[in-house]
């Protein structure tokens, strides 16, 4: 019995020393919502398959899509742009970011800089990097094509001139020729110039797409004359048939972006409808263009998170495998595989964790529930530590949920903040939109509350709701927080009974920059009534004694302060994110302040902008870095001595933006600008 305790003791101690020195981010999240923006299939090699998404990098699949992971870790910019794969040899992959050019030569899993050959937009391009022999050819946003001799050990790059300064929308190869999609039309490349080639198609046509195989020709999209057909030997561009028929009530003329061609069957085409085009449509053609089907089966995964949207979204990429059986979609939401050539297509979720989280909240008394605010799907709830999840909406619009509270008393009584789609703020004010359930979340009541807009101090002040704080002494009070309008404090019951601006308080008033960036930015104490401990940007840290009706500076003005984070082991300790990587530290509840900074360098895009303390374990706390301008963070912190010293987690992942942390079941809970939910464990 000694024996097996010391074993067990010696064990534990192990643990607990690896989990100390190299502690690991467990995914822990609901996954498939997120926007995917590039695809390709290797065809040396099928089953693996790489989705770029527009703010979290690479999800790579070995197994034909049935499953993904994250991968990234190198990426300086994290929106994918395009994706192409050496067809003589396997796993060597290029990705196109909006910040430069990266290659692997192991399917996607480490990634190697080549240059800042990059393409950002709001709507990316199709088919941007074209595999030529030794070679890959390379359209960017602005900077025009490329070539790039990607097979030498130092692979060597050449501009190819003539469409410098333009928007590149599509490369492809015909035979010896390299074509390229503008907004101008066609261009080809002659005598190392590339050139108009737009006989046939007229002046100014916004050529989306365009692709080419030897056995089909070549093909473009333009975006509301829909598919065009190049005719080599005329050298000018024709209709090869009519547009697709378009469905009741849908809005004329239609917009495309999207095109693919099937490899392995000849004159068989796929056309997709552009994002900003409604109702959402995927075309295919059997015989080259002439006739068009619609393709309507798209059928959600029985084991799938649930989504708001139901179908098909709007359509960001299109890739066919080289057995013309296996056809992949990306939408604006779900990964879609389809194994009978397109005519019924099944959502892949598995690892597909590009989801942005906004704030997580655990319930009291029920150690295995956790709810997160997210964008686009609202408030997902969690009964058991993640493994299943449901949408927990009755009677909220569909739209982003900022922030998620629980009362202290009451599990049954929540807030809830969002931000619809459809807003509706009158002029000169602004509608702030609380819901609160009775009920643990089976159903919302809508209170929303309006307040004056005020001139927003800056374009770093969204004007966005951003945060909601129940008062620890009285649940029945909250405090709405919002990016640049101030901050007001509700008599929720006084709401709901219709009492309007006599139930709403600005408490915000004393502050001179009432700019509130997420929802760690305001800290109530249950132990001291009526203090109120407020982060805003650019105007540094202030403390209210009496509830907000007067503020003091806390630390000089002007500095932009992100979140809050008090240490439930020790009263009084609180921590404050800066940009820069830097901390602000109080042992006073914020009454005075010293500075802190984390580990490595501090590049002044990369600011602290989420952190939590974990109280199962006292002096454990964890930070989370974003960065400007979705470019790449610096990942997460953990310290175990109360934030005296800290450790940055490993990870293969992208480094984006961490968002929001939050004890929860097993640990402190991570959620990310578009990585979904991840889980520090316990240790235990």
């Amino acid at each position: 019995m000694m024996r097996l305790a010391l074993f067990i003791g010696l064990f534990v101690a192990q643990s607990l020393l690896a989990w100390a020195t190299s502690p690991a981010l467990v995914p822990s999240g609901y996954g498939g919502g997120g926007r995917f923006t590039a695809l390709a299939v290797d065809p040396g090699d099928p089953h693996l398959v790489v989705a770029g998404s527009d703010v979290a990098g690479l999800f790579v699949s070995r197994d034909g899509g049935d499953s993904f992971v994250p991968r990234g870790a190198g990426l300086l910019g994290l929106a994918v742009a395009g994706l192409a794969f050496d067809p003589g040899r396997p796993g060597t992959l290029a990705v196109m970011t909006d910040e430069g050019l990266y290659l692997s030569r192991d399917g996607g899993d480490t990634l190697v800089r080549l240059g800042d050959m990059a393409y950002g937009d709001r709507f990316f391009g199709s088919h941007l990097l074209v595999p030529l022999g030794d070679d890959l050819l390379v359209a960017t946003r602005s900077r025009g094509v490329f070539r790039v001799a990607w097979r030498q050990a130092a692979p060597a790059v050449t501009p190819l001139p003539g469409l410098e300064g333009r928007k590149i929308n599509s490369l492809a190869r015909l035979g010896n020729d390299l074509f390229a999609a503008t907004p101008a039309g066609a261009f080809v490349l002659r005598d190392g110039r590339f050139v108009a080639a737009n006989a046939g198609l007229g002046s100014g046509k916004n050529l989306t797409d365009m692709a080419a195989t030897s056995a089909s020709g070549l093909f473009a999209v333009e975006e509301k004359t829909g598919l065009w057909r190049y005719h080599a030997e005329k050298n000018a561009w024709e209709r090869p048939g009519p547009l697709p028929d378009l469905p009741p009530g849908a809005k004329s003329p239609a917009r495309f972006k999207t095109l693919a061609l099937d490899p392995a069957f000849p004159g068989r085409v796929f056309l997709a409808t552009h994002p900003d085009y409604w109702p959402y449509l995927l075309f295919v053609s059997e015989d080259g263009g002439r006739r068009f089907s619609p393709v309507t089966a798209f059928a959600l995964a029985p084991d799938g998170p649930p989504n708001y949207p139901t179908g098909l979204e709007s359509v960001e990429a299109l890739a066919v495998a080289p057995d013309g059986k296996t056809v992949f979609a990306a939408d604006w939401w779900n990964l879609w595989r389809s194994r009978d050539g397109g005519d019924r297509f099944e959502q892949r979720h598995t690892g597909l964790q590009n989801t942005v989280v906004n704030a997580l909240a655990p319930v009291p008394g029920q150690p295995e529930a956790i709810l997160a605010a997210t964008a686009d799907n609202g408030l997902m709830a969690s009964p058991d530590a993640g493994a299943t999840w449901a949408r927990d909406m009755a009677g909220v619009a569909d739209g982003h949920v900022k922030d998620i509270r629980i009362s202290p008393f009451d599990p049954a009584k929540r807030y809830l903040l969002a931000e619809p789609w459809k807003p509706g703020h009158a002029p000169g004010s602004v509608t702030l939109h609380l819901y609160r359930s009775l009920d643990g979340g089976a159903s919302w009541q809508a209170l929303p509350v309006t307040v004056a807009a005020r001139p927003l101090p800056g374009a770093f002040a969204s004007g966005r709701p951003t945060l909601l704080v129940i008062d620890p002494a009285n649940d029945d009070a909250v405090m709405l927080g919002t990016g640049g309008h101030g901050l007001f404090r509700v008599d929720v019951p006084a709401l709901a009974r219709g009492e309007g601006p006599a139930a709403v308080t600005d408490i915000g008033r004393g502050l001179p920059r009432p700019v509130f960036f997420g929802p760690q930015s305001l800290v109530a104490f249950a132990e001291k009534p009526g203090l109120l401990v407020a982060a805003t940007v650019s105007g540094g840290i202030w403390r209210s004694l009496d509830g907000g009706r007067s503020w003091a500076t806390a630390t000089a003005p002007g500095l932009f302060v992100f979140c809050l984070a008090a240490d439930p082991a020790r009263p009084g300790h609180l921590v404050a994110g800066l940009p820069e990587k830097r901390l602000l530290e109080s042992r006073d509840y914020g009454a005075t302040w010293k500075e802190r900074t984390l580990p490595g360098e501090r590049p002044p895009h990369i600011a602290v902008q989420a952190m939590a303390f974990d109280p199962a374990r006292p002096g454990l706390m964890a930070v989370g870095t974003s960065a400007y301008d979705n470019k790449a963070a610096d990942g997460l912190y953990v310290s175990r001595d109360s934030g005296a010293t800290f450790s940055r987690v490993a990870t293969d992942t992208a480094q984006v933006g961490v968002t929001a942390i939050s004890p929860g079941p097993g640990g402190l809970w991570v959620g990310f600008n578009g990585l979904g939910l991840w889980r520090l464990p316990d240790g235990r």
